[in-house]
């Protein structure tokens, strides 16, 4: 299970910097929700609010947004950025929406976040709940069956796979693929939510990053500390350094690029 307790102020600002990449999956998910103008929008796990800056764009000053995350940190960034009266940053969980009333939200986005969600079945009824008839949930998430198939994988394994790492790191309960589901596994969970799938993607997507030095700041950042944390702190430096030099042995016109898959689902809630 991923620790909210490992990230701090250096990640929250190096995630508010680094994650263009999950900021253009966002927009293009929300053009994917036909977000409109007036809309009540609830995103969880909204990170520095880079995204919400966007939807609030959409919805204009009649429409509400409220950013949910479970990290202190990050909700105080988008707080902090934060300009419009009808939005509200705060801190909380997917599993526990109790703050809002039923069937008051038109549009739930979990953007790079439902492979975090602990209870994902518990998050999905609360969401269902929330959600007006006709309500719409999409989110963006990572294939678990087809993580260890990308380039990002292969980079970590390369280095983490040898000694003095190796006997710390069980690879199946690394971040990002320990509480990740396959495709099959997420329809089943929305169906059993009760909210109907109109749209399933599976695409390949990269990310790069000037150095080794800065993919890695990202992935530690986007994983708000939890990428390295199978490995004891004394080894976590080291670690480090042999991943920065691994990911720049993949340099590409002077770029460090990876590859992955993301899956995007679109759900809607039937009266």
């Amino acid at each position: 299970m991923a620790l909210l307790t490992l990230d701090n102020p250096e990640l929250a600002r190096a995630y508010d910097e680094l994650s263009d990449v999950q900021y253009e999956q966002g927009c293009a998910l929300v053009e994917r929700l036909g977000v409109k103008a007036g809309d009540t929008v609830l995103d969880i796990g909204c990170g520095t609010g880079r995204l919400g800056v966007h939807v609030l764009g959409i919805i204009g000053p009649g429409g509400h947004f409220i950013g949910l995350d479970p990290l202190p940190e990050r909700v105080a960034i988008a707080s902090r950025k934060n300009t419009c009266p009808n939005a509200t940053f705060r801190r909380g969980v997917a599993e526990d929406l109790s703050f809002i009333a039923d069937g008051t939200v038109d549009v739930v986005i979990l953007n790079a976040v439902f492979h975090w969600v602990a209870d994902k079945e518990k998050a999905l009824r609360e969401i269902r709940r929330v959600l007006r008839a006709g309500g719409r949930v999409g989110m963006t998430t990572i294939s678990r069956e087809l993580m260890v198939a990308t380039s990002f994988h292969r980079a970590t394994l390369e280095v983490l796979a040898h000694e003095p790492y190796r006997r710390h790191v069980r690879p199946e309960q690394m971040a990002m693929i320990a509480e990740n589901v396959t495709t099959t596994e997420l329809l089943e969970m929305l169906a059993r939510a009760d909210l109907a799938v109109t749209e399933l993607h599976v695409e390949t997507t990269s990310w790069s990053h000037a150095s080794g030095r800065e993919m890695l700041r990202f992935i530690e950042a986007s994983s708000f500390g939890n990428y390295l944390a199978q490995l004891p702190e004394a080894l976590r430096q080291q670690a480090r350094n042999d991943l920065e030099a691994e990911f720049d042995k993949r340099k590409v016109g002077g770029r460090v690029e990876v590859d992955g898959y993301e899956m995007e689902a679109v759900a809607r809630k039937v009266a």
